[in-house]
Order: structure tokens, then sequence, then C-alpha cells
């Protein structure tokens, strides 16, 4: 099954989906992330804004504002095709609708560059527990992550999961994939662990990371 067939397919299942599933898996989903150490301890975001078949973000946000993070969020760049650009805001006052109905950054609001930003929270159609993502097929996350060496984290609902994303050249894997039942890291091929997590934590050489968690662990 190509991408096409498998995006098409997902869509018709995201929309058998009931309100209840959907608050639900949004709660779960939050949570798992929100409590994940590399959340907590990251300085900056970049995240999608949900719309009503996404896994919701809001919470995420506000609990990143709450936390006194930077929260930049997508806007298309204007006459690029499928390009984008991270958008600093600081209250949803700053959104308007945008692109395709999505709500956006207002215009005048501050860009960050990417190597500015320690944690993308991306969006998918599906994704695999190997990191594999399948976006809407217009390119535009792939093109702003690639070369990035910040986190990488997807968003998806456990019904929509998929067994095997087809991955092509340009694409670019996730470093988790969250859902309401459980962290799939692709590093192990597995559900996320302490260990896998202090691994992480010594590559990106974030320090204090490994005091906090020792921290919560009593």
């Amino acid at each position: 099954m190509d991408k096409n067939e498998l995006r098409t397919l997902i869509r018709e299942k995201n929309k058998t989906i009931t309100k209840e599933y959907r608050e639900k898996s949004d709660a779960g989903i939050a949570t798992r992330f929100l409590l994940y150490p590399v959340f907590q301890q990251v300085d900056s975001i970049f995240c999608y804004v949900s719309m009503d078949n996404e896994p919701d973000t809001r919470t995420i946000i506000e609990t990143a504002w709450q936390m006194g993070k930077t929260v930049t969020v997508p806007r298309c760049i204007p006459g690029a095709e499928h390009d984008m650009e991270a958008v600093k805001i600081t209250c949803w006052d700053d959104l308007e609708t945008g692109t395709m109905g999505i709500l956006e950054p207002k215009r005048g609001l501050p860009v960050v560059d990417g190597y500015k930003i320690a944690l993308a929270v991306v969006p998918c159609v599906s994704a695999d527990r190997w990191g594999g993502r399948l976006g809407h097929g217009a390119g535009y996350y792939d093109r702003w992550l690639k070369g990035q060496t910040m986190y990488k984290y997807c968003l998806c609902y456990e019904e929509l999961m998929s067994d095997n994303i087809p991955m092509e050249q340009y694409d670019v894997k996730m470093d988790r994939v969250f859902t309401e039942d459980r962290i799939y890291n692709p590093g192990t091929q597995s559900d996320d662990t302490t260990n896998e997590i202090v691994k992480e934590i010594r590559s990106k050489g974030i320090i204090g990371m490994l005091k906090d968690l020792l921290i919560k662990k009593r």
C-alpha cells in the first residue's frame, strides 16, 4: 500500500472515531506528553495548533506558557511553495484563520529560527512504532524539520497507528510517538523506559535532567 492509499484509508477510519474516544485519548496523550522529562526540561517548543480531527494540543500549549517556555507555532510562508516558519505566540489572540482554514499566527509576530527551538510537536495522519510519520501530503513539516537537531515528537491516536509507514528519502523520522496508551521509542523499537530516557539525556547533553528524573522516582 502506498502513501496515498494509506492516507485515504486512515482518513476514513478517523471519521468513525467517537467524540468520547477523542476526549479520553486527548487527555491521555496530553498527560503522557506533559509528564515526559524532556518536555519538563526544555525552554522552547514548536507545536501545531490542532484541528478537530487531530490530537488536541491546546493543553500542551497552555501548559508551556504557564511554565514560562517559549511557544512557537507554524505559519505557511506567503508566496513560498510548501514552506513554513516558526512564529512565537504568547496567547490565543495571536492566532487567526490561515492556509486551509488552520489557525496561524498573525502578521508582525517574531519568527524564530529552528536552531533556537528545543522540541517540535508534530501532527500526523498516522504513524508507526518505528518513528515513521504519514503527513497530509504537502510536505511542509518534512521540509521544515529536515536538518533540525531539535527533539521531534509526534502525537497520534492509538486507533490510527499503522504497522509500517512507507518512508521516502526526504521523510523525517520522529524521535518519539505519543499515543493515549504508550510512548513509542523508535531507537529501541519498544515502549519508552527510564533507561532510554537517560540515554537520550546523555546523547543530547541536557544538563540537570538526570537529577530531576531521579528525584521524581523517589
